[in-house]
């Protein structure tokens, strides 16, 4: 087996150039990071310390990846709940966890990221918010190069378990209850970021409801961005009857821009964040219970590191309104 010394030889660099380069420091200039990188693959270099980790059944490190939305004008609460979830768990199981944000990989990568988290000891993966854009990670996955648990994203194989709710099916329920409710003409649907797992099949059971009621669909995608919510609804409520939303976030901004137009339209949301609570206006939701979400995902990394085939797990849905009241109890 390679050792760090003989990397360091044939890129014609020290020991600790290595060492940084392993440990994506940023001070390296390209040139020489690739050099070693091209070392590393050449030797099929792993740390002493991945080699020692990987065969001890004692020591599991699971790896945490947040993938952040920029488009979110608010506290990531459901980022903040999968956190909670998962390291509470993790404690119980006796498993170490390591919270990575997707910003910290940009610019790295299949090969650069994986042999990022050998360096980091990791022993398996859990994504929370990967999009069909995030090639590098897709190569990691149909590499095998980890066990992988997916958060909301349907992908499965021998080493690869999903947990989500059933998307398409609380989308349709969402809408199917708006058609019964309020029985319009036309909807307005704004929809997540396009290339989203979430978003696609979200879409698909906002189409199949208005399809089998017989209710005219006006979909836009507004990105899960309270923003560009407010925009599109200034554009296009005036022609929908009700607006329904793909997040919580994209209604608050639905209900802000109807606000300012002086006009009323049924809105609701998905995901059953508690910021609903302040708005004074009547949103019903879909709730995700993100802290349920991510235990379940740390039983199914458990079973993955004992050896068990990957698994989809579904975890419920529930159509709700959060008030004020249930915010402060």
């Amino acid at each position: 087996m390679a050792s760090i010394t003989d990397v360091a030889k044939r890129a014609g660099v020290g020991v600790s150039t290595v060492s940084k380069v392993m440990n994506n420091y940023s001070n390296i200039s390209e040139a020489t990071r690739k050099r070693v990188l091209d070392a590393v693959e050449e030797l099929n270099y792993v740390p002493n310390a991945v080699a020692s980790a990987l065969s001890s059944k004692s020591s599991r490190r699971v790896a945490l990846v947040v993938f952040i939305n920029n488009q979110r004008q608010a506290i990531d609460e459901i980022n903040m709940q999968y956190l909670f979830g998962a390291v509470n768990r993790a404690k119980e199981m006796k498993l170490e966890v390591l919270t990575v944000f997707s910003t910290e990989l940009d610019g790295m990568s299949a090969s650069q990221i994986s042999r990022h988290f050998a360096s980091l000891r990791i022993q398996a993966i859990i994504l929370y918010g990967l999009s069909k854009e995030n090639e590098e990670f897709h190569e990691l996955i149909e590499n095998d190069a980890y066990p992988f648990v997916v958060v909301d994203a349907p992908l499965e194989g021998p080493r690869i378990s999903y947990v989500t709710v059933d998307h398409t099916k609380a989308q349709y329920d969402m809408m199917i209850h708006m058609i019964d409710e309020h029985n319009p003409k036309s909807v307005l649907y704004l929809a997540g970021r396009r290339n989203g797992y979430v978003t696609d099949l979200r879409l698909q059971g906002a189409v199949d409801a208005c399809l089998e009621r017989n209710v005219h669909l006006n979909a836009h995608y507004a990105n899960f961005s309270e923003t560009e919510a407010i925009a599109m609804t200034h554009k296009h409520a005036h022609d929908s009857n009700v607006i329904v939303c793909a997040s919580d976030l994209m209604a608050i901004g639905a209900v802000s821009a109807l606000k300012h137009m002086d006009i009323f339209r049924p809105v609701c949301g998905y995901d059953g964040i508690t910021l609903l609570g302040y708005i004074n206006y009547r949103i019903e939701t879909v709730k995700q219970d993100f802290y349920d979400i991510s235990v379940n995902a740390i039983n199914a990394v458990m079973s993955l590191l004992e050896g068990n085939p990957g698994e989809g797990i579904i975890v419920p849905h529930r159509i709700i309104k959060i008030s004020y009241e249930d915010v402060i109890m």
